[in-house]
């Protein structure tokens, strides 16, 4: 159920729904440690800069990720998946919302994660990632 069905669509490129497991984990970007264990997430959907993930909770290790809306540079997220067909691939990313929905899955919160320029998903792994199967 979304709650602002009255909101417009805001995104320039085109997503692709999906249900990639991957997993993530919080860095500082000042001293370069990591903050957080990895743990698993579910990528709902995904452009070539951003993507959707689906989390159970927001609170990691002691690190809760409003601190990563608050201070996206300070705090990005770095994000591991495996496209079909595909290496192994890690992105970084900067929080740009969260949101709670009502999910039946157990993974109520999903946080929109934008992709830094140089972490931009490729047009092969794109391609990909559209594959059928």
């Amino acid at each position: 159920m979304k709650l602002w069905p009255f909101s417009m669509e805001r995104r320039i490129e085109p997503r692709r729904k999906t249900c990639l497991k991957a997993a993530f984990q919080v860095r500082d970007d000042f001293s370069g440690n990591l903050l957080t264990a990895e743990h698993p997430t579910l990528i709902m959907d995904i452009s070539h800069h951003g993507c959707c993930l689906a989390l159970e909770r927001l609170d990691w290790d002691g690190f809760h990720l409003h601190r990563c809306l608050e201070e996206p540079r300070d705090f990005p997220l770095e994000l591991r998946l495996r496209p079909t067909g595909s290496q192994e691939l890690t992105v970084r990313g900067e929080v740009k919302w969260i949101n709670r929905e009502h999910d039946q899955g157990g993974r109520p919160f999903r946080v929109g994660l934008a992709l830094a320029k140089q972490e931009a998903v490729t047009p092969l792994v794109w391609w990909r990632l559209n594959r059928k199967g």
